[in-house]
C-alpha cells in the first residue's frame, strides 16, 4: 500500500514539474513568434526600399500571412491567459506546443519562400525552439518530418515565387523577367529542378539534418535533467517525512511521558495544541495577522504546542501533584520547567536540522508563562517582547487549565473560563488576540464538550 501511495506521489511530482516546464518552453517560444512577427513585417518594408528584390504582391501576402500564424498562439495565449484567467494557463496544455510548432514551421516556410538565401539561416529556427522542450519520439518524428519538407519546399518555392540566389536563374533571366511567374515556370525544366536538387536542397538538407538531430540530443538531455529534478525532489519529500514522522513519535513519547506524572496532563497537551490552532487560524483572518499566520506557521505552533510543558519531567511529583496551592519556594522550583523544557528541545531537536520549529517550540516551552504587562516568569517579559505563540500558547494553556479537574481545583465551566481570561486582558494576555479569541468564544465552548465529564459543571 504504502509503495503504490510512494507511486502516486512520484507521479504527481513529475507530472508538476513536466507541466511547469513545458510552460516556460511555450512561454519562451511565444516570445520568439513574436519577434518572428516583427521580423516579417519589416521585409515588407525593406522590400519596398529594394533590399530585396520580391515582387510587392507576393511579399506582402506571404510575410502578412506569416505575421498571422506567428501571432494566433499569442492571441490564444493572451485570450486565455490575460483576458479570460482562466485557472490552467492554456501553456499548460500539450496541445499548444504542437500548435506552436507547426506555426513555427508554416510561418519560416513562407519566409524562406520570398527571402531565399537572405532567409536560409532561419531554417535552424524551428528544431531548436523544438529542443525547449522535454525529449519525445512523436515530437521529435514531427520536427524530422516538417524539416525534410521545409527544405525542399523554400528552395523550389523560392525559384517560382521568391527572391532566390542568382545562381538559380542566372543567365536566362533578368530581374525584371524574374518577377513573372510564367517566365520562371518556362525555365523549369527537368535538368534545372535536379541542379536544384543536387547544388542547393541536398546540402541544405544535410545541414539542417544535423541540426535536428543536434536538437534531438538536447531534448534527450533536457528529458534526463528532468527526470533527474523529479527523483531528487521525490528524495528530498521523503527525507522531510521521515524527519517529521521522526518529530511526531519524539512529540508523542514526550506527551505520553508526562501524562504518566499527571493524568490530566496527556489531555491538556492535546485539547491546547487544538486551542493553539483555533487561536492561530482565527488570526490569519486578521489583516493585522495575515503575513505572519500562515498555514506553515500554524502547522509549526501545532505541532509544537504539546511540548509546551515537557520541562515538567523535571519537577518532582510531591509539587506537580500537590492538592494545595504552592508555597512561594515550591512555585520556584515550578517555574523552572520551562527553562529546562527549551534546554530540551534544543537537545532533542537539534540534530533534525528545522530552524523555524525549534524555535517555535522552545518559544512555546520557555515563555508561555510570561505575562502582557510585563509580571510573568522566566524573564518577565514584556508586551510584544513575548512571541507571538507564547502568547498564543498562554491563552489556550490558561483556558484548558480553568475548565479542567485539578488536584488542587474543580473544573470551571467554559463560558466562566473565558470570562476571567477576557478580564485579563492587558495584564496577562495580549488584547489584540483577545479581540480574536472573542470572535470564536462560540467555537471554543463547543470544542471542550466533548471532553466535559458528566459530574463536571455545564458550560453555561
Amino acid at each position: 500500500m504504502k509503495k503504490e501511495i510512494d507511486n502516486e506521489i512520484y507521479e504527481t511530482e513529475y507530472s508538476r514539474i513536466y507541466i511547469e516546464a513545458e510552460k516556460d518552453a511555450n512561454i519562451f517560444n511565444l516570445k520568439c513568434l513574436g519577434a518572428l512577427a516583427i521580423l516579417s513585417v519589416l521585409s515588407i518594408v525593406f522590400n519596398a526600399f529594394g533590399i530585396f528584390s520580391v515582387q510587392t504582391e507576393i511579399m506582402v501576402i506571404s510575410m502578412l500571412t506569416t505575421t498571422v500564424l506567428f501571432c494566433i498562439p499569442i492571441a490564444i495565449y493572451l485570450i486565455n491567459d490575460k483576458i479570460m484567467k482562466k485557472s490552467r494557463s492554456v501553456a499548460e496544455r500539450d496541445w499548444f506546443r504542437y500548435l506552436i510548432i507547426g506555426s513555427i514551421f508554416i510561418g519560416i516556410g513562407f519566409i524562406c519562400v520570398s527571402l531565399s538565401f537572405h532567409a536560409t539561416i532561419l531554417m535552424a529556427v524551428p528544431p531548436l525552439l523544438a529542443a525547449q522542450y522535454r525529449y519525445h519520439k512523436r515530437m521529435s518524428r514531427i520536427v524530422l518530418v516538417l524539416t525534410l519538407l521545409l527544405v525542399p519546399v523554400s528552395i523550389y518555392g523560392s525559384f517560382f515565387f521568391g527572391s532566390p540566389d542568382r545562381n538559380f536563374i542566372k543567365g536566362m533571366l533578368t530581374d525584371e523577367e524574374a518577377k513573372i511567374f510564367a517566365n520562371r515556370l518556362a525555365i523549369a525544366t527537368p535538368k534545372r529542378m535536379l541542379e536544384l536538387f543536387t547544388h542547393y536542397t541536398l546540402p541544405l538538407l544535410f545541414g539542417i539534418i544535423a541540426i535536428v538531430l543536434l536538437v534531438t540530443g538536447i531534448t534527450n538531455r533536457n528529458g534526463r535533467m528532468l527526470n533527474k529534478q523529479t527523483d531528487l525532489s521525490k528524495k528530498i519529500r521523503q527525507e522531510m517525512e521521515t524527519r517529521n514522522e521522526m518529530q511526531n513519535r519524539i512529540i508523542d513519547i514526550l506527551a505520553n511521558l508526562i501524562e504518566t506524572r499527571d493524568l490530566s496532563t496527556g489531555e491538556h497537551v492535546m485539547r491546547t495544541k487544538k486551542f493553539v490552532k483555533m487561536i492561530a487560524a482565527a488570526m490569519q483572518q486578521e489583516e493585522k495577522y495575515r503575513y505572519i499566520m500562515t498555514d506553515k506557521v500554524i502547522d509549526m505552533m501545532e505541532n509544537a504546542a504539546p511540548l509546551h510543558d515537557v520541562g515538567k519531567i523535571v519537577v518532582s511529583d510531591t509539587i506537580l501533584l500537590k492538592p494545595a496551592r504552592l508555597t512561594p519556594e515550591e512555585f520556584d522550583k515550578m517555574k523552572i520547567h520551562t527553562t529546562v523544557g527549551g534546554k530540551l528541545i534544543n537537545e532533542l531537536f537539534a540534530g533534525m536540522n528545522d530552524v523555524e520549529f525549534l524555535k517555535t517550540a522552545e518559544e512555546i516551552a520557555v515563555s508561555h508563562h510570561e505575562r502582557w504587562d510585563g509580571t510573568g516568569y522566566p524573564s518577565r517579559l514584556k508586551g510584544e517582547e513575548i512571541p507571538i505563540a507564547a502568547r498564543i500558547m498562554a491563552i489556550a494553556d490558561v483556558y484548558d487549565a480553568l475548565i479542567s479537574v485539578r488536584v488542587y481545583k474543580d473544573a470551571i465551566p467554559p463560558k466562566k473560563a473565558l470570562e476571567i481570561i477576557f478580564s485579563e486582558s492587558g495584564t496577562h494576555f495580549d488584547p489584540d488576540i483577545l479581540r480574536v479569541v472573542e470572535g470564536i468564544k462560540d467555537d471554543l465552548i463547543a470544542a471542550v464538550e466533548p471532553y466535559i465529564e458528566p459530574s463536571a459543571p455545564a458550560a453555561n
